[in-house]
């Protein structure tokens, strides 16, 4: 820099040597490294507009989620007639495929249904559970209704019931989710029903990226 006089003067500047300071000296002059952010799935990242100050970046989370549908509508039955737990898929449930790998929250109910005749000293029961790709989730099993009755003149009777079950799980993209039931007791009828009386369900909401892990 030229000053009075015709002498040159130099300037050196002076620079914070904190460890966190961007700015650095090179041979061609100063230099603050740009930052690039990237974004997982999920996630978007909204830059700052040139000139703004202070730079705002702006972090978005697309929380993906997905849901079945009893087929056909309105709603209707479907006849468990397999022996005592053995599963089979509730056809009429729609499969849910995963739109995106992560950690989701997965949240089921389901309506069942047992009758017992007349004079029966036994009992129904229907247990339901949530299978991906075919293989049954452990954890998500849940007895949704169930009697047992005792002989007698004034039989005794039990009842149980959960209804369904919300729980996490890791998927990648693609998998597929599906209801599944048994029933315990051949002496009546067993059955998972939906319509307006009460719906069966499933709905998976994304929480977060692969590779979060739970505190």
């Amino acid at each position: 820099m030229a000053g009075a006089c015709g002498r040159t003067y130099r300037v050196d500047p002076r620079l914070d040597p904190a460890p966190c300071n961007a700015l650095v000296p090179t041979a061609s002059g100063l230099l603050v490294p740009s930052t690039v952010i990237g974004a997982r799935p999920g996630i978007s990242i909204t830059a700052p507009a040139a000139g703004d100050c202070p730079q705002a970046w702006q972090v978005g989370i697309d929380a993906s989620w997905a849901q079945s549908v009893w087929n056909p509508a309105p709603g209707g039955l479907h006849a468990l007639t397999g022996a005592d737990r053995v599963y089979e898929q509730v056809t009429e449930m729609t499969t849910i495929t995963i739109p995106r790998a992560g950690v989701w929250e997965v949240d089921y109910q389901v309506r069942g249904v047992v009758f017992l005749p007349a004079n029966s000293a036994s009992g129904m029961f229907v247990t339901a559970a949530i299978f991906k790709n075919g293989a049954i989730t452990s954890g998500s099993e849940a007895m949704i209704t169930g009697i047992s009755v005792g002989g007698g003149a004034v039989p005794a009777s039990t009842a149980q019931n959960t209804g369904g079950q919300t729980y996490l799980d890791v998927f990648a993209a693609g998998d597929l989710v599906t209801l599944h039931a048994y029933r315990i007791g051949q002496s009546g009828t067993a059955s998972v029903v939906s319509n307006a009386d009460g719906r069966s369900r499933i709905m998976a909401h994304w929480l977060g990226p692969t590779g979060d892990t739970p505190a």
